[in-house]
């Protein structure tokens, strides 16, 4: 037996990139991924946004996984344990009654580190705009820390689907001042409820009507932007069988639609206000249905109402449910099912929710879907570090990590939100930069105790060879099976490393230093990454 190999050897960038391509599910790549079998300056060269494709079949996770790893921000240990003491429709019932589960923990630390997210558009536009970058800050770690901690993890899905279906860019403007309440009453409000009044709550949003120029909308001057958005990403889809013209008349519906703003301190600023003066009040023409003349507001709440009950919305809706629970091309049965259960129920968001459920086509496709970074970054945390607590940093190494993935909360620049298609997220930069966080993220030199506290003892279980390290972890942060070539392939790579025979009992030492690589090497995997 040759003495283990010092751990720097384990932090070479090719021989760790070559362990990817070559095993753990990434067998055939679109693109040569830099590090492996190309030179330094093709390195460089190498396209950032050319996907990287899976193709190898892998063992499939338990149905109970499949679920968790659906309706969460990642499979924690307790989650999987009480899904399988429940039983999957129990949990999920469990968890659209999000009210009823207690997060206080969680809501009054958050409270306590992020006031500014709760404060109204008033006191902080009192502070604007030296305050903006705390606000920001404030809003996305409150965001990362639910993800990441929240016993409400479907009600936490369901607000990113939201927050991404009605996307506001957080750094326009005034919306620092805007969006944190437009998040507390419109987002999380009615995340699980109607969408009719998810809806109606939107377009009375200051947030919203000043990102998408609606409470600049002049009888005289009609602005056709939220109309545009509204009827386009809000609700009937771009090939909902509307018109330029209807866009045109929507807009009308809503001028006079507008914000107040301090006018010689008489004004509570960014308060939804509807001002009569500056509203078209002529009769209007929208999908074929006359709007009657002298409506006032009146005129946008039936427009709304007209939208939200439209068949093409409730089409639009279910595709999208179907993407985020389903697969990047969800089969149309299911779709029609799921459109059927929005509509019957009037828009029942967790009636919509039971049906999508109850169909086998989340099983029937498990794996399908590549996590968003949102998913991978909290599943780190969760799968890791369960019992960690809330990191002493109050969130700054998330915000870090988040921006270098590529998907800080509230920064997606246009209407659309984030994408939700693995075309998008597995570029090779993509999938480069998840492979660094993970490497560099979980090596014993690299995070201080004081932020993630990561005990790998109780994950080792006694393993003391490097077969038993690769099954005990495996178990522990995958909880899900991988092929028989996949378990070879990690413990080829240490015995070569290491240079033990993978039978050989390892001094006391060495299994948990060890460990931190493994863990590297199985978050990396398409196992972990796929859901």
């Amino acid at each position: 037996m040759v003495a283990a190999a010092p751990l720097e050897k384990l932090h070479n960038r090719r021989d760790f990139l070559s362990l990817m391509v070559n095993g753990l599910g990434y067998s055939a790549l679109a693109v040569t991924l830099p590090g492996c079998g190309s030179s330094e300056e093709e390195d460089d060269e190498q396209s950032e946004t050319d996907p990287v494709t899976v193709e190898t079949e892998i063992p499939q996770a338990s149905a109970a996984y499949t679920v968790l790893k659906r309706t969460s921000f990642g499979v924690h240990r307790d989650q999987l344990e009480s899904i399988n003491n429940l039983g999957i429709d129990q949990y999920l019932e469990q968890q659209l009654d999000y009210l009823n589960i207690d997060d206080a923990s969680l809501e009054s630390e958050i409270q306590n580190r992020f006031p500014l997210i709760f404060e109204t558009p008033e006191r902080l536009y009192a502070g604007f705009p030296g305050n903006i970058e705390a606000v920001v800050r404030q809003m996305i770690a409150a965001t990362q820390y639910r993800q990441i901690f929240s016993r409400r993890q479907l009600y936490e899905v369901m607000v990113e689907f939201w927050t991404d279906h009605f996307n506001i860019h957080l750094i326009n403007g005034l919306e620092p001042t805007l969006k944190p309440s437009d998040d507390l009453q419109v987002i999380r409000t009615h995340a699980l409820g109607s969408f009719r009044d998810l809806l109606h709550a939107s377009a009375k949003s200051p947030a919203m009507l000043f990102y998408l120029d609606n409470y600049n909308n002049l009888a005289s001057a009609p602005n056709e932007n939220y109309a545009r958005e509204l009827m386009e990403l809000h609700t009937l889809g771009v090939d909902g069988g509307y018109t330029e013209t209807d866009i045109k008349e929507v807009a009308r519906c809503f001028t006079g639609w507008t914000i107040e703003f301090p006018n010689n301190g008489t004004a509570e600023y960014g308060v939804f206000r509807y001002n009569d003066a500056i509203h078209d009040q002529q009769s209007k023409v929208v999908l074929n249905q006359t709007i009657a003349a002298g409506g006032g507001q009146q005129d946008g709440e039936q427009i709304l109402d007209l939208l939200a009950e439209h068949p093409s919305t409730a089409d639009f809706i279910a595709t999208k449910l179907c993407r985020r629970f389903v697969s990047d091309d969800p089969d149309q049965a299911t779709i029609d099912r799921v459109a059927e259960a929005f509509s019957t129920s009037q828009g029942d968001i967790k009636q919509t929710l039971r049906t999508l459920f109850a169909s086998n086509a989340m099983q029937a496709n498990a794996d399908q879907k590549l996590t968003r970074p949102s998913e991978f970054l909290a599943g780190l945390v969760r799968t890791l570090a369960p019992d960690t607590g809330y990191p002493a940093d109050s969130g700054e190494l998330y915000f870090f990590a988040q921006a270098i993935l590529g998907q800080l909360p509230y920064f997606w620049s246009t209407p659309d939100g984030y994408p939700d298609a693995q075309s998008y997220w597995s570029s090779t930069g993509g999938i480069l930069n998840r492979w660094r966080l993970s490497f560099f993220s979980f090596a014993p030199i690299s995070l201080s105790n004081d932020i993630i506290r990561i005990d790998y003892l109780p994950m080792l279980n006694g393993a003391e060879t490097l077969a038993e390290i690769t099954d005990a972890l495996t178990d522990a942060i995958l909880m899900r099976p991988i092929s028989s070539a996949d378990r070879r392939h990690i413990i080829d790579w240490l015995t070569t490393e290491y240079r033990y025979d993978e039978d050989a009992n390892l001094p006391d030492d060495v299994p948990e230093q060890i460990a931190p690589l493994v863990a590297a090497v199985l978050v990396s995997s398409v196992y972990f990454q796929l859901r």
